[in-house]
């Protein structure tokens, strides 16, 4: 059996993203229905991964779609 066969990568699944993909702190805290000043503290405190263009901070809608299911707090069924 050739050995590409026997090691297939993962396939990663597509993630479907309407509109800009990265977001200012403003927009970012009105997707995550949180406080402008809670998503200043978690960029400042390194929670949240971002990417700085000049002085902006600027968010990937990926990031925080990762944050929302690393923080989910419950049961899993």
């Amino acid at each position: 059996m050739p050995i590409q066969k026997r090691f297939k990568k993962p396939v990663a699944t597509p993630v479907a993203i309407s509109g800009p993909r990265l977001l200012s702190l403003k927009d970012a805290a009105v997707y995550l229905g949180a406080h402008l000043w809670a998503v200043r503290q978690m960029v400042r405190g390194r929670e949240l991964p971002y990417v700085q263009i000049g002085r902006k901070h600027l968010i990937d809608k990926v990031d925080l779609d990762k944050f929302i299911e690393t923080n989910k707090i419950g049961l899993v069924a």
